[in-house]
């Protein structure tokens, strides 16, 4: 399984995101495999408006990709990273459920806490 966060989500709904291609590859070649949180959905919602997308269509785009577990401990270990590991509160939960599975997203600080991190803004060698 791969865990999504909102760089991933953004990528695909954005008209004119650069990392939309790659965004769009990495859903393809994972289907049925992503997974996010309600934090991500919520974190759509936030940003809806500042991108300028339809809100209705990304989180059922993102419900179409993803599958939505949870687990309540989850805050507990996003306080412990933001607190050790100086990750703001979104991206701390977001690494925190992934747990151990590799997250897909274009966010560096994420590397400092693990080492299984997706990149979107790579591409991997054709």
């Amino acid at each position: 399984m791969i865990y999504a966060d909102i760089d991933f989500f953004i990528a695909l709904v954005k008209d004119d995101d650069w990392l939309q291609d790659r965004a769009a590859e990495i859903a393809l070649e994972n289907d049925g495999e992503i997974y996010t949180s309600r934090a991500t959905l919520l974190e759509l919602l936030v940003i809806s408006d500042r991108f300028e997308f339809d809100r209705m269509e990304a989180l059922t785009s993102a419900l179409e990709i993803a599958t939505i577990p949870e687990d309540e401990d989850v805050l507990f270990q996003a306080a412990d990273y933001m607190e050790e590991d100086g990750l703001t509160a979104f991206d701390a939960y977001h690494v925190a459920y992934a747990e151990a599975d590799p997250i897909v997203s274009s966010d560096e600080s994420i590397d400092d806490v693990t080492d299984d991190r997706i990149a979107i803004e790579e591409r991997e060698s054709e």
